[in-house]
């Protein structure tokens, strides 16, 4: 009897004075919120799949986190409203006690049963059930925006669970000016559930009514200006001040904005005079076109806007010499294909001939002042998509000619006269572009063959994918064929290259450094790293232990770029190709322009992790192995043989070899 009174004496005094005497009846039994999302991203991809949920997020509160939520710690909810429009508006019901990881928060140096703490998340659903699994819990928006420089919460609402009255959580901001620290002043809540209200200003305060709010936030630098309701003049120079302050890439690029803004405004002006928005995206087009960034884009279908571009690049290019250059290796510029009877055959021109100059300049130059066509990040990418209109000229246009015919020293001269041709044969076309999604068996049915065409298509890919893996994951490799793949999502990239860790050889994903713009600070600021994540396949028995090629190309941009990339940095894939990939690093953002055209950068940096060094950036994927541009390969394109996939399967085939036929 003592000893049992001895031992409540000590609880009552461990326990303390409760912190809240509030009842829990009339606190949270459902949360509501909504997404009044300004991303382009968002109904694109949401659309596809998404999750409105609670998720725990005990663990990165109170420090770098190596673990991802667990299914148990998260609370699913439900839109009611469609998620293509803003705002999306969703709920989610409480349950009476939530699983989640319990943090003393409460700076009193005596232990305690702690809170549990809760964000609301809207993502994208990669793999189509409720929950949220590896990579898409980084595929989604939170109810809390991030300070990049202090490592802590800048705003939002955050959901706090207490077992008991006698918890307490932060009401303010300590000296560090991180949030759930050791300095922090604290304040009593109530048994159950409350929200906690974090103001952009710092003020902290709670709502303990029975269906509180948990909006969902979008960082300020992945918002999108919207210059559409500016004049054209206007909106030309909103956008440059917006490049100026927040283009990624300014310094690696070495850009003077202000000199671009001059270069353009004497063209700019006069379309503002005629308001006309023909030829402003003419402008728009061209301006992007010559920053040499893949990400750099602006397009338009406006059937009032488009047709004048449409017109221009008719004229300039409906006539042609009648041949097809090439850039080989070692640099010079080859013809590789001759029309019949056309103004290049008649001058001369056969298949090896070297092309000197054209209208007095060299090739290099000439190609500078063709009409631009198409966004790309490299030099030699530049110089691939140019050389397809290397010889078209408006109809009868004169063009001088120096070459040098094969085996000949002497340079040759000639003038010929552009000329509507019909289409003439160059290199056979590779592959069926229009089909999205292609697997085969190559290699005397030895190795899988896959590709696709963008990282856009969520369900489909994966599931695409998945098929592809069920047939041949017991296989000894794989040729997986980015060519020509533009892109897309960061998180399907991610959640691909997964299938190459099984669960007992998981990978960290955190291989770069990310660099986002801070609205407070004007400048770029390193997001925190989260801890070493592991990723591995998500689907177990579909993971793949075989050797893995990539094939890229100068098409290959974006995510198809960090997937070639995180699968070679990781010791993972062998890169194979003939050329160098498109260069489309860091992140992407939108301005949106008169007349609603579009006009994306590249908005977020990305380095090797611990360096300065830029992945992607400008130079694009460095292939394990490069074929060469050459006599043979030119001979063997015209064949018809894909010679890079040739080349896959041959490394594939001595790289599986069994060793007793290697020696």
């Amino acid at each position: 009897m003592l000893n049992r009174l001895f031992r409540s004496m000590v609880a009552v005094l461990l326990i303390g004075v409760p912190a809240f005497n509030q009842s829990p009846e009339d606190l949270p039994t459902r949360v509501t919120g909504e997404f009044d999302f300004k991303s382009a991203i968002v109904p694109k991809y949401f659309s596809q799949g998404a999750t409105a949920a609670l998720i725990c997020i005990s663990d990165s509160l109170t420090g770098p986190s190596a673990n991802w939520v667990p299914k148990s710690e998260q609370i699913i909810g439900r839109f009611t409203t469609p998620v293509w429009t803003a705002p999306i508006k969703f709920e989610i019901d409480l349950p009476f006690v939530p699983t989640c990881r319990s943090v003393d928060v409460d700076n009193n140096g005596q232990p305690d049963n702690g809170v549990k703490l809760f964000a609301a998340i809207n993502a994208i659903n990669l793999y189509g059930d409720s929950y949220l699994e590896q990579l898409e819990q980084e595929s989604g928006f939170l109810s809390i925006l991030a300070d990049a420089k202090n490592a802590t919460i800048r705003s939002g609402t955050v959901l706090v669970y207490a077992p008991d009255n006698y918890q307490k959580v932060p009401i303010s901001f300590g000296p560090d000016k991180r949030l759930f620290t050791a300095d922090d002043e604290t304040v009593g809540v109530p048994a159950g559930y409350s929200v906690m209200k974090i103001a952009a200003d710092g003020k902290i305060t709670f709502d303990n009514s029975t269906t509180p709010r948990m909006d969902i936030l979008q960082p300020e630098e992945g918002k999108n200006p919207d210059f559409s309701g500016q004049g054209i003049l206007e909106s030309f120079n909103s956008l440059i001040d917006l490049l100026k302050e927040r283009y990624a890439y300014t310094e690696l690029r070495k850009i003077d904005w202000e000199k671009k803004r001059a270069d353009y405004l004497p063209r700019v002006k006069a379309a503002d005079a005629a308001n006309d928005l023909g030829e402003y995206y003419i402008i728009l087009y061209e301006f992007a076109s010559r920053m040499r960034d893949g990400h750099v884009q602006s397009a338009t279908y406006d059937p009032k806007i488009a047709p004048k571009r449409f017109e221009m690049l008719k004229r300039r290019l409906a006539g042609n010499l009648g041949a097809e250059l090439i850039r080989y290796t070692d640099g010079r510029f080859i013809v590789y294909a001759v029309g019949k009877d056309t103004p290049a055959a008649r001058a001369g021109l056969v298949p090896g001939t070297e092309v000197i100059k054209i209208n007095g300049l060299s090739v290099r130059d000439h190609l500078d002042t063709l009409p631009a066509r198409g966004f790309v990040g490299t030099e030699e990418r530049a110089v691939a998509v140019a050389l397809a209109i290397a010889f078209a000229f408006p109809i009868g246009e004169k063009v001088d000619l120096e070459f040098k015919r094969p085996g000949e020293t002497v340079v040759a001269r000639a003038t010929l006269t552009a000329v509507e041709i019909a289409d003439f044969s160059g290199f056979p076309p590779l592959r069926n572009t229009e089909d999205p999604f292609e697997m085969r068996s190559v290699g005397d049915g030895k190795f899988g063959y896959v590709r696709w065409n963008d990282f856009e298509n969520v369900p489909y890919t994966i599931a695409g994918f998945e098929t592809f893996l069920s047939r041949w994951n017991s296989g000894p490799g794989i040729i997986i064929d980015l060519r020509g793949n533009s892109g897309g999502l960061i998180a399907l990239f991610y959640t691909l290259a997964s299938y190459m860790f099984p669960a007992d050889s998981p990978v960290s994903k955190d291989w770069l450094d990310n660099y986002v713009y801070d609205d407070a600070l004007k400048t770029f600021v390193k997001l925190p790293n989260e801890g070493q994540k592991m990723i591995s396949s998500p689907r177990p028995e579909l993971a793949f232990k075989g050797e893995v090629v990539v094939i890229v190309d100068g098409g290959s941009a974006s995510a198809a770029e960090f997937f070639s990339q995180f699968l070679q940095k990781k010791g993972r894939a062998t890169v194979i190709a003939d050329s160098g990939t498109d260069g489309a690093g860091g992140s992407v953002r939108l301005a949106m322009m008169p007349g609603k055209i579009p006009f994306t950068y590249t908005g977020g940096q990305m380095f090797y992790a611990g360096t300065r060094e830029p992945n992607l950036e400008g130079k694009g994927v460095t292939p394990d192995i490069r074929i060469p541009i050459n006599d043979e390969y030119v001979r063997r394109r015209l064949n018809g043989e894909d010679v890079v996939l040739t080349e896959a399967i041959k490394y594939l085939e001595a790289d599986t070899k069994p060793a007793a036929e290697s020696q």
